[in-house]
């Protein structure tokens, strides 16, 4: 597994600029990010085609010692133009971001790998990744109808993020994970939760601000990991509400201590 990042959700409420800040401050040395909207061109705090945006952005990574590894999350609709990616893969590459995080609403799956073929092509010659994510709201519910749409992109720049809240929510396993090629397993997003799943609005709450730090669940995190890849990126993404008292810094740091608490466990129980 590769060092432990910060999922962009975890202060999802921040600007990004602020966010990078705050990541740094609370210990992580990565870090996921939003630079738009959920599609090119809404709008947003950062403007990916503004060569200041990108100077700035470059300047609080350099002072808060974090590295921008993904950026997220881009909903690939039927009436999407790939060409409209451009500009946000290029600021992808200026900052050295390397993966696009997707999810789609889109109605057919065939629909969906037309899309993302069409911006993995674009995204290739800048040495970035498409990685989608199966979310049980959206129109790619589960990891194996995620696995088939990236698998029929027919590009090897196409995989999967596996994020833990959307696995069990999804009623997906460890076991599912596994049985996907290694190559399309590109990022992890850690949380746990209970294993009984809230319903309706309550599920999207629970998305959104009611996920619980890693070892405090009921997920078998540990079985997830072991289903993944060397080198699989890891990302910790847990915004919940009762932490609205905390400072930005405060939340990211509770994140990155109580994660690496975690992670150091499973590893102690590995050896032994």
């Amino acid at each position: 597994m590769s060092g432990l990042a910060m999922g962009y959700l975890t202060l999802g409420d921040l600007d990004p600029f602020e966010m990078v800040t705050a990541a740094g401050a609370g210990g992580f040395r990565a870090s996921g990010i939003r630079l738009t909207g959920h599609r090119p061109g809404d709008a947003w705090p950062f403007d990916p085609a503004d060569p200041s945006d990108i100077e700035c952005m470059q300047g609080l990574m350099l002072a808060a010692g974090i590295q921008l590894v993904n950026a997220c999350t881009y909903r690939v609709t039927d009436e999407i133009n790939p060409a409209a990616y451009l500009p946000v893969l290029a600021a992808c590459h200026a900052l050295g971001i390397g993966t696009l995080i997707c999810n789609s609403f889109a109605t057919e799956d065939a629909v969906i790998a037309e899309k993302l073929s069409a911006i993995a092509d674009l995204a290739a010659p800048l040495g970035i990744r498409l990685a989608l994510e199966f979310i049980p709201v959206s129109a790619v519910k589960t990891v194996a109808q995620a696995a088939r749409i990236a698998e029929a992109t027919g590009r090897s720049n196409v995989g999967l993020v596996i994020d833990a809240l959307h696995l069990w929510r999804s009623g997906g396993s460890p076991e599912d994970v596994r049985a996907i090629p290694s190559s399309r397993l590109y990022a992890v997003q850690l949380c746990d939760g209970p294993l009984e799943s809230p319903v309706g609005e309550a599920l999207y709450a629970e998305m959104r601000g009611g996920r619980l730090m890693p070892g405090h669940g009921a997920f078998d995190l540990a079985g997830l990991l072991r289903a993944l890849p060397d080198g699989v990126e890891v990302e910790v993404e847990v915004p919940n509400a009762a932490d609205a008292h905390l400072s930005p810094a405060e939340r990211a740091a509770s994140a990155w201590r109580q994660t690496e608490a975690f992670l150091s466990a499973l590893r102690a129980e590995a050896v032994q």
